[in-house]
């Protein structure tokens, strides 16, 4: 027990986390210094406050803004910092909450049981997966990170019976983006009723709440124009290709099923296999949406409304629902796939765990999918000059589906129990 303790007990001595904190500190410094996203919230807060409609204007290089009026509320007062040190504020924040979610998922893997050697393989694993995501989403100076923490953190507390504080959480983190709307027919499904009925309320109220500061008919105005931009049945989110960087299905099967003309600063290459219409494109994309929705049936494993699962099950049926979130909603680009983080890391440890069991055959096609879903999703952080390449054929899109399969396989040993 002591050698199996012993990785644990060596990332906890306090010249390793004193090193960790100033190399990340270096990090964030050089992180906060250019002006991404973070500088077009700042931006939308100062339009919004005086009068402006931020949904209609574009920013920097033409970017639109898609979050609420809450956020641009809540957001507002950094911009009466110098940009500098109100994005290393932002960032230090988005450490907290990542070193929180490292902090719960890691309850539900238990290293010790491995040997220490494995210990570090297990770790270096899901470090090398995770990292490019986690990189993509400070260097962009993104949300996405505080919005996993708030979805975690607020199921954790409402599995703990800490309804009201969980709801609150995974209300605000529907409202600043709408990516985790799809836990509301999970916990349905899990019997967690008023932990549901609590998150709507709290969403309602929280649409309301900048009535308090720019007054009713202006957030009324807001909000109206703010749905018509992220309405995802709009063209633009169909055929979701207005930006090379997007990666959800949407965008996929837009270059795959659709001709359209290679813009002047893409690649002039041929990328679709049929040329269908934008009609049947809507139909293509919302079946195939249907489908990741129906297959999470394969994870639930149990008949409707009930609210037992164990807690591996819990983990394993989640980190399905988080890793198709960012592939059904369109405009999601390659800092959305954090998402997929609790997939990866769950696949690697049940792998870890259970290799020894498998067949020659099962371990050779895990060592192969593992390794390909690795490549493709890391292909701009493991051979950057090929970027234009990567975006414009989707790459990533292929890297993520490939995680599917991989969870899929992976099926917890309670979930025999259980049936």
């Amino acid at each position: 027990m002591i050698e199996n303790a012993s990785v644990i007990d060596k990332l906890k001595n306090k010249y390793v986390i004193l090193v960790a904190v100033l190399v990340v500190l270096a990090y964030l410094v050089y992180a906060a210094i250019p002006k991404h996203d973070f500088y077009i919230y700042l931006l939308a807060a100062q339009d919004m406050f005086a009068g402006k409609n931020m949904y209609q204007a574009t920013y920097v290089d033409g970017y639109h803004y898609f979050y609420s009026t809450l956020f641009t509320c809540i957001i507002y007062p950094f911009s009466f910092l110098p940009f500098f040190a109100a994005a290393l504020i932002w960032l230090l924040l988005n450490i907290v909450c990542l070193i929180r979610i490292i902090k719960i998922a890691s309850n539900y893997f238990n290293i010790r049981v491995l040997p220490a050697k494995q210990q570090w393989i297990f770790l270096a694993m899901c470090t090398l997966a995770c990292i490019k995501f986690v990189m993509s989403n400070i260097e962009a100076q993104q949300i996405t990170i505080i919005i996993l923490w708030m979805v975690l953190e607020g199921l954790e507390k409402i599995w703990k019976g800490k309804i009201v504080l969980g709801a609150l959480l995974i209300a605000l983190a529907i409202n600043f983006k709408l990516l985790p709307i799809l836990l509301l027919p999970y916990l349905i499904y899990r019997r967690e009723f008023l932990a549901t009925l609590l998150i709507v309320l709290f969403y309602g109220i929280s649409l309301e709440l900048p009535v308090l500061i720019i007054g009713t008919e202006r957030n009324k105005f807001l909000l109206s124009e703010w749905w018509n931009l992220i309405n995802p049945t709009n063209q633009r989110h169909v055929v979701d290709t207005d930006e090379g960087g997007f990666a959800s299905i949407t965008t996929w099967l837009s270059t795959l099923l659709v001709y359209q003309a290679p813009k002047a600063n893409e690649l002039q290459m041929k990328r679709n296999i049929a040329d269908i219409s934008i009609t049947q494109l809507g139909y293509v994309i919302n079946i195939t949406r249907l489908l990741f929705l129906a297959f999470s049936l394969y994870f639930l494993r149990t008949m409707p409304f009930v609210k037992k699962a164990g807690k591996t099950h819990r983990f394993w049926e989640l980190s399905y629902f988080l890793l198709i979130t960012p592939l059904l909603f369109p405009h999601q680009q390659y800092y959305s796939f954090l998402f997929a983080a609790p997939a990866l890391c769950y696949i690697y440890y049940r792998f870890m765990t259970h290799y020894t069991t498998m067949s020659k055959l099962r371990y050779r096609l895990m060592i192969i999918f593992m390794t390909l879903s690795f490549i493709v999703c890391n292909l701009s952080f493991l051979l950057g000059e090929f970027n234009a390449y990567y975006g414009y054929f989707k790459t990533l899109t292929y890297g993520v589906l490939m995680i599917v399969p991989l969870l899929a396989v992976s099926i917890p040993e309670e979930v025999k129990s259980e049936a």
